[in-house]
């Protein structure tokens, strides 16, 4: 009897063939052989949105600490109640809300593409962050190693196809060693667990990386960070993603706008948990939102 040819779930295909589309295949090797890897700036935004969305970045750092910041000199570090904050890094958080330029990036094709690969397209924002960082020790000889992916069981995570977290960091600076690169464990996301205090440091490489350049990770590898040994800031954009069975980390499903819903496309919508109806109050379930965007 012949074999009929097997044919990929819809989503997979559409996804195959943007990542096609997109160039971006050698990357899926690379996620899938070392859990991390580094997109190019000229695969994933113009130097004109680069440079818009840095700036506003800087912006918002000024209106919340009322400091200001330079990309290439040390000078006033600002103090913003955030955690977790260091003597060389803050974070700033909830910047999805901040300005319209961050639904842009939401609905940016390459972050897209990859998490649709990563996820499965079982996915939604769980947070929008920037971390601020500056000359200092940062988080010490242990480089802050962790895996985004909690526990799922006592002795570690359960192996599935997919993940239920994963992870995105596009590069407002270039990230080198000395300018305090993201460190990662190569392999490790196949470990299925956390690592133990001091476990992975001799085997961490830095994730070097030119500015505009997006670095898309796996929940599961074991990441942290290089201290910053120069001038200036190392600044990024981090976008945390999380299945849609999962609590966000920010809160997005009924705070987002309907103007914000009107001038995006439904698969904003998705992302952000505004077309699941669950979550009601004392008026109970509203259905024209679902019906709308589903």
């Amino acid at each position: 009897m012949a074999s009929k040819k097997l044919k990929s779930p819809k989503h997979l295909s559409d996804t195959l063939a943007q990542i096609k589309k997109l160039g971006l295949q050698n990357c899926i090797s690379e996620l899938e052989l070392n859990g991390f890897t580094i997109i190019p700036p000229r695969k994933v935004a113009s130097t004109q949105f680069f440079n818009k969305i840095r700036k506003t970045v800087l912006r918002i750092c000024e209106e919340r600490t009322g400091k200001k910041f330079s990309l290439s000199k040390n000078g006033e570090k600002g103090k913003y109640k955030a955690q977790p904050q260091t003597d060389s890094q803050f974070l700033l958080y909830y910047l999805l809300m901040a300005d319209p330029i961050f639904e842009k990036w939401l609905m940016n094709p390459t972050l897209n593409a990859m998490m649709n690969y990563l996820m499965k397209g079982t996915q939604q924002l769980s947070s929008m962050t920037s971390f601020v960082k500056w000359q200092g020790d940062g988080y010490g000889e242990t480089l802050g190693l962790h895996s985004d992916t909690p526990p799922s069981t006592p002795e570690g995570l359960i192996p599935n196809a997919w993940f239920d977290v994963s992870n995105s960091t596009y590069c407002l600076t270039d990230y080198t060693l000395k300018d305090g690169a993201m460190a990662m464990v190569p392999g490790s996301h196949r470990l299925y667990r956390q690592p133990k205090p001091g476990e992975g440091v001799d085997k961490a490489v830095p994730v070097e990386a030119k500015a505009g350049s997006l670095i898309i990770f796996n929940g599961g590898i074991w990441h942290g960070a290089f201290p910053k040994q120069t001038e200036g800031l190392r600044l990024n954009l981090t976008c945390y993603f999380c299945h849609r069975k999962l609590k966000t980390q920010e809160a997005y499903q009924w705070k987002v706008t309907q103007e914000m819903l009107d001038r995006n496309p439904p698969e904003f919508a998705k992302l952000v948990g505004a077309d699941d109806h669950m979550g009601w109050d004392a008026k109970g379930p509203d259905y024209s939102r679902p019906a709308r965007f589903l």
